[in-house]
Protein backbone atom coordinates (compact mmCIF):
# COMPACT_ATOMS: atom_id res chain seq x y z
CA UNK A 1 0.00 0.00 0.00
CA UNK A 2 1.43 3.43 -1.04
CA UNK A 3 1.69 6.79 0.76
CA UNK A 4 -1.06 7.87 -1.01
CA UNK A 5 -3.62 5.40 -0.48
CA UNK A 6 -2.97 5.27 3.37
CA UNK A 7 -3.68 9.40 3.45
CA UNK A 8 -6.72 8.64 1.37
CA UNK A 9 -8.12 5.85 3.58
CA UNK A 10 -7.62 8.10 6.63
CA UNK A 11 -9.69 11.08 5.04
CA UNK A 12 -12.14 8.83 4.27
CA UNK A 13 -11.67 7.34 8.09
CA UNK A 14 -12.04 10.85 9.53
CA UNK A 15 -15.09 12.00 7.54
CA UNK A 16 -17.01 8.81 8.59
CA UNK A 17 -16.04 9.30 12.47
CA UNK A 18 -17.13 13.27 12.14
CA UNK A 19 -20.96 11.82 10.61
CA UNK A 20 -20.92 9.33 13.14
CA UNK A 21 -20.16 11.89 15.56
CA UNK A 22 -23.15 14.05 14.45
CA UNK A 23 -25.50 11.48 14.56
CA UNK A 24 -24.73 10.26 18.10
CA UNK A 25 -25.02 13.69 19.19
CA UNK A 26 -28.52 14.11 17.63
CA UNK A 27 -29.73 10.76 19.11
CA UNK A 28 -28.75 11.48 23.10
CA UNK A 29 -30.80 14.69 23.24
CA UNK A 30 -33.59 12.63 21.63
CA UNK A 31 -32.71 9.58 24.19
CA UNK A 32 -32.88 12.11 27.09
CA UNK A 33 -36.26 13.26 26.49
CA UNK A 34 -37.36 10.02 25.68
CA UNK A 35 -36.60 9.04 29.47
CA UNK A 36 -37.79 12.13 30.88
CA UNK A 37 -41.39 11.84 28.92
CA UNK A 38 -41.39 8.17 30.65
CA UNK A 39 -40.69 8.65 33.76
CA UNK A 40 -43.53 11.47 33.76
CA UNK A 41 -45.97 9.10 32.58
CA UNK A 42 -44.90 7.05 35.20
CA UNK A 43 -45.28 9.58 38.00
CA UNK A 44 -48.89 10.74 36.45
CA UNK A 45 -49.83 6.93 36.02
CA UNK A 46 -48.82 6.18 39.56
CA UNK A 47 -51.05 10.09 41.08
CA UNK A 48 -53.99 8.01 38.95
CA UNK A 49 -53.78 4.72 40.50
CA UNK A 50 -53.41 6.50 43.81
CA UNK A 51 -56.32 8.62 43.61
CA UNK A 52 -58.41 5.56 42.48
CA UNK A 53 -57.31 3.52 45.27
CA UNK A 54 -57.49 5.90 47.83
CA UNK A 55 -58.20 9.72 47.49
CA UNK A 56 -57.61 12.83 45.02
CA UNK A 57 -53.66 13.80 45.90
CA UNK A 58 -53.88 17.54 45.73
CA UNK A 59 -51.23 19.91 47.18
CA UNK A 60 -50.77 23.49 46.78
CA UNK A 61 -47.42 23.87 44.60
CA UNK A 62 -44.63 25.50 46.87
CA UNK A 63 -42.61 27.73 44.42
CA UNK A 64 -38.73 28.14 44.89
CA UNK A 65 -37.96 24.60 47.05
CA UNK A 66 -39.30 20.87 46.03
CA UNK A 67 -41.24 20.33 49.14
CA UNK A 68 -44.21 19.64 47.15
CA UNK A 69 -42.46 17.04 45.11
CA UNK A 70 -41.59 15.21 47.50
CA UNK A 71 -44.35 15.11 49.57
CA UNK A 72 -46.44 13.62 46.48
CA UNK A 73 -43.64 11.21 45.61
CA UNK A 74 -43.43 10.01 48.80
CA UNK A 75 -47.15 9.54 49.47
CA UNK A 76 -46.33 7.43 46.14
CA UNK A 77 -44.29 5.24 47.92
CA UNK A 78 -45.65 4.73 51.10
CA UNK A 79 -47.31 1.76 51.81
CA UNK A 80 -49.42 1.15 55.11
CA UNK A 81 -48.19 -1.24 57.42
CA UNK A 82 -51.07 -2.56 58.94
CA UNK A 83 -53.94 -1.38 56.24
CA UNK A 84 -52.25 -1.19 53.01
CA UNK A 85 -54.33 0.63 50.14
CA UNK A 86 -55.02 -2.00 47.11
CA UNK A 87 -52.03 -1.43 44.78
CA UNK A 88 -49.23 0.33 46.81
CA UNK A 89 -47.20 1.66 46.87
CA UNK A 90 -48.26 2.99 43.48
CA UNK A 91 -44.42 3.93 42.98
CA UNK A 92 -41.21 1.43 44.04
CA UNK A 93 -39.91 2.84 47.51
CA UNK A 94 -36.35 2.00 46.11
CA UNK A 95 -36.71 5.00 43.11
CA UNK A 96 -34.46 7.82 44.39
CA UNK A 97 -35.47 11.31 44.36
CA UNK A 98 -32.87 13.87 43.02
CA UNK A 99 -34.44 17.88 42.54
CA UNK A 100 -32.74 19.72 40.42
CA UNK A 101 -32.84 23.41 38.75
CA UNK A 102 -30.53 23.22 36.14
CA UNK A 103 -31.63 24.59 32.99
CA UNK A 104 -30.27 22.11 30.79
CA UNK A 105 -32.55 18.99 32.18
CA UNK A 106 -35.96 17.51 31.97
CA UNK A 107 -37.65 18.40 35.35
CA UNK A 108 -41.05 17.54 37.19
CA UNK A 109 -42.63 20.05 38.61
CA UNK A 110 -46.12 19.83 40.52
CA UNK A 111 -49.04 22.07 39.61
CA UNK A 112 -51.12 20.84 42.17
CA UNK A 113 -53.04 17.88 40.52
CA UNK A 114 -50.30 16.03 38.67
CA UNK A 115 -46.40 16.51 37.80
CA UNK A 116 -45.62 18.35 34.23
CA UNK A 117 -42.49 19.07 32.37
CA UNK A 118 -40.12 21.62 32.59
CA UNK A 119 -38.06 21.10 29.07
CA UNK A 120 -34.06 22.44 28.90
CA UNK A 121 -34.11 26.44 28.72
CA UNK A 122 -36.77 26.49 31.07
CA UNK A 123 -36.33 28.03 34.30
CA UNK A 124 -37.75 26.07 38.06
CA UNK A 125 -36.72 23.44 40.46
CA UNK A 126 -38.29 20.04 39.99
CA UNK A 127 -37.74 16.23 39.83
CA UNK A 128 -35.11 15.28 37.50
CA UNK A 129 -36.28 13.16 35.30
CA UNK A 130 -33.19 11.62 33.62
CA UNK A 131 -31.95 10.99 37.25
CA UNK A 132 -35.09 9.53 38.78
CA UNK A 133 -33.95 5.40 38.99
CA UNK A 134 -34.47 2.08 40.48
CA UNK A 135 -32.20 2.34 43.50
CA UNK A 136 -30.36 -1.05 44.49
CA UNK A 137 -29.81 0.04 48.57
CA UNK A 138 -32.53 -0.29 50.64
CA UNK A 139 -36.38 0.82 50.17
CA UNK A 140 -37.22 4.40 51.52
CA UNK A 141 -37.87 4.58 55.47
CA UNK A 142 -40.78 6.22 56.60
CA UNK A 143 -41.40 7.30 60.49
CA UNK A 144 -44.24 5.02 62.32
CA UNK A 145 -46.06 8.36 62.39
CA UNK A 146 -45.74 9.17 58.52
CA UNK A 147 -49.07 10.29 56.86
CA UNK A 148 -49.40 10.47 52.84
CA UNK A 149 -50.57 13.76 51.46
CA UNK A 150 -54.63 14.11 51.67
CA UNK A 151 -54.77 11.55 54.77
CA UNK A 152 -57.93 11.57 56.50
Amino acid sequence: MSFAEVIVVMALLGVMAYFLVILISNVVPGGREVTAEENLNQLNAAILRFNQANWELVLEPQAGNSDDELAIFQSLQYRHPSRPAPGSPFLSPRFAFVASDDGDTYRATWNGRQFEMLAPGTAGLGLDLNRMVETSGSPTEFATNYSPVGAR
